[in-house]
């Protein structure tokens, strides 16, 4: 498997929330609440989706609610073109992203002695080809980590909430639109500072262990639509690192919610999938919504019947 094999593969997996994660395993009923907001305006509805890019085949099928949503909106909008970041030349800008633009940006000079060998350790027993890495910035190791310890697990992107409703939408033929670009995306690793992407290589590897029960818990705590542990489990996990969360949560929101606005009030209605992590905690697209005024509810999963 070629260096740039693997940096492809680690761009599908670009939105994972960190793999830094507590709690424990919480159940799912029938009457649990579902990970999905509409906003209701005299016209229309704007349901919004908080979507796990990974999940497994066993995770489907997906509730009523999820499923009633997406028949009922005439447009679907992702946080990007999910067909253009398969492309060759998503996978191109990515890479020249990955590629450090000051010495202390490389790999081996960016990690402390003993991080760096963790990493050559952890990667040996993975079976990837570990020096090829530093040629990129440790992001690129880090989603790369994260990527291979999911698959291993059965997480796969193909089986993300997002690709599901994307492949859906196309095959429904109902109108696409997305909030930012691949360039875009790509920026807000690229745009991490050096000690702070090796802080998350560090980090990781530290937590690998815990990687399954972490994963488990995080999709349990989703499917389960509650708000609460969701919320300890992932945001807690981005605690000491500000500098993530203001780039990787914080800036997007922010960013999305003139375009989120603008759907209220038109005439069809609208189901914007992003990522879950978007939608919880005090800077959520949730809670900028609200600040806003809108009335934001959230659905419940009230039968048993369950989407094919």
């Amino acid at each position: 498997m070629t260096i740039k094999t693997i940096v492809s593969k680690a761009w599908l997996t670009a939105m994972l929330p960190l793999a830094s994660f507590v709690g424990l395993i919480l159940p799912a009923s029938a009457e649990d609440d579902v990970f999905l907001w509409q906003v209701e305006s005299t016209s229309n509805t704007v349901y919004l989706l908080g979507s796990i890019h990974l999940l497994r085949e066993t995770d489907y099928p997906l509730s009523q609610p999820i499923q009633a949503a997406f028949e009922d909106a005439e447009a679907v909008v992702f946080e990007i073109d999910i067909a253009e970041s398969k492309s060759p030349q998503a996978v191109e800008t990515f890479v020249q992203a990955a590629l450090p633009d000051r010495p202390d940006e490389v790999l081996y000079n960016a990690l402390d002695s003993e991080t760096y060998r963790l990493a050559e350790e952890t990667m040996a027993e993975i079976g990837l080809p570990f020096t090829g890495f530093n040629s990129f910035e440790p992001w690129v190791l880090y989603l790369s980590l994260v990527d291979m310890q999911a698959l291993q697990l059965g997480f796969e992107p193909a089986y993300g909430v997002d690709a599901y409703f994307f492949e859906r939408a196309n095959l429904a033929s109902k109108d696409i639109l997305t909030l930012e670009t691949v360039e875009e995306q790509v920026g807000f690793f690229d745009g991490l500072s050096a000690p702070i992407q090796a802080d998350l290589v560090r980090q990781t590897l530290l937590e690998l262990d815990t990687f399954e029960t972490s994963m488990e818990t995080m999709v349990a705590a989703w499917k389960s639509g509650d708000v609460s542990a969701f919320e300890s489990v992932v945001l807690d996990g981005v605690a000491n690192f500000p500098e993530v969360y203001d780039a990787l949560l914080v800036q997007r929101n922010q960013n999305w919610i003139a375009d989120i606005e603008s759907f209220i009030d038109r005439s069809d209605d609208y189901l914007v999938v992003v990522g879950a992590a978007h939608l919880v905690g005090e800077d959520s697209v949730i809670q900028l919504l609200q600040d806003k005024g809108y009335i934001v509810e959230q659905s419940r999963n009230s039968s048993d019947r369950r989407a094919p």
